[in-house]
């Protein structure tokens, strides 16, 4: 007798129940592994949670999360002025020459001060006259010969002669220019016999013992920095050189507009091999707070989270944790996590919380310390 023909309902009905099986145990195919591995060692024990599964661990390691900036500025001169003329007049020495070496007080420039010579004669002679009348009537004043107003007038001449001597004198200084500090003067723009006017450019005038570079240090980063914080210097005019730079200011806001702030530092130039101007490659070292470090493939990724497994009394521990930086096979993350504690970091499949575990292959592996990350401006 021919078996009757299920009906097109009931069979459709039979391929949604399997299909909602399957849908079912692929979104939870971690527990599904996890049961059907803890089903493969029981093998008839009636406990498979006494069985080990296992792993290969290695142990988590404490380290600062430390971070090099890389950055690139323009150096300055410790000291840098623009000589310019203070008055007009016709150049009649000049001691300007390029990349000169001078003292503070050196006479630099001289311009034509016949002039003001003779106008500096005149006003000493001047006042010599109006000291020479004052005391004349202060001796006729003292048996009333002359009105107090004629004296007081004297006094007056004399204080008007002072200051016309004094104003001869600054005329005269303001035809000679003078180095402001010991320091290096550049290319002139003018030679003896030329004509300046008030305002004119001479030469630059730097003292360059040390050069400073300002930069601009991202806010996310700035609570890293401090005035200990180590920083390196190369520069194309001493490309055989690195120089250790030290950390001078920090500007007490940041720009809004960068999100920024500013930071200089000062590199010493004993050897004057720095000029200003040039362009520098900074690496600024940075350190941070003091964070575990396991390695990647101990790092496990579930839709909402992160994690690891830690050994714990002979079982497995899961510990959620934050991805902080990626090293060259290693990860910084943010958890509960502490010096010496073992993550498995093969195995992980067959784990679930409280699962035992055997500890196979070497568990004292010791991972080699990674160079600190890098971020560039």
């Amino acid at each position: 007798m021919a078996k009757k023909p299920l009906s097109i309902w009931y069979q459709l009905f039979i391929c949604l129940c399997i299909g909602a099986v399957v849908f079912v145990a692929w979104q939870q195919q971690e527990s599904v592994r996890s049961w059907f591995g803890v089903a493969a060692q029981d093998n008839g024990s009636g406990n498979g949670r006494g069985v080990g599964a296992p792993v290969i661990v290695a142990p988590v390691r404490q380290e600062a999360d430390f971070l090099v900036f890389e950055t690139v500025g323009t150096g300055v001169a410790q000291q840098s002025v623009l000589l310019r003329a203070e008055a007009d007049g016709r150049v009649i020495d000049s001691s300007l020459v390029a990349d000169g070496q001078f003292n503070k007080g050196d006479v630099l420039l001289r311009l034509d001060d016949s002039e003001q010579q003779l106008a500096l004669r005149l006003a000493e002679t001047r006042l010599v006259d109006a000291e020479r009348n004052r005391n004349r009537l202060e001796q006729l004043r003292q048996s009333d010969a002359v009105s107090a107003s004629a004296h007081e007038d004297t006094i007056t001449a004399v204080e008007l002669a002072s200051l016309e001597l004094q104003r001869a004198e600054e005329a005269i200084l303001d035809r000679v220019v003078i180095a402001p500090f010991d320091g290096v003067s550049g290319l002139p723009t003018v030679e003896r016999g030329d004509w300046v006017e008030a305002g004119d450019q001479l030469a630059t005038f730097d003292d360059r013992r040390s050069i400073l570079v300002e930069f601009d240090l991202p806010e996310t980063i700035l609570a890293r920095l401090d005035q200990k914080s180590r920083l390196r210097a190369a520069s194309f005019v001493a490309p055989d050189r690195v120089y250790e730079g030290t950390i001078v200011s920090i500007d007490s806001r940041i720009d809004p507009a960068t999100r920024a702030a500013k930071v200089r530092v000062s590199i010493e130039n004993t050897d004057d091999l720095l000029r200003p101007g040039a362009s520098f490659t900074l690496a600024l070292e940075l350190q941070g707070r003091t964070l575990p470090v396991v390695p990647e493939l101990a790092l496990q990724f579930t839709s909402a989270s992160l994690y690891v497994w830690r050994i714990n009394d002979g079982m497995a521990e899961r510990v959620d944790v934050k991805l902080v930086r990626r090293r060259s096979g290693e990860v910084l993350v943010d958890g509960q996590l502490s010096e010496g504690d073992r993550v498995v970091i093969e195995g992980t499949q067959r784990l679930t919380p409280g699962r035992a575990v055997n500890v196979i292959g070497n568990s004292a592996l010791e991972a080699a310390p990674a160079e600190g990350s890098q971020v560039e401006s």
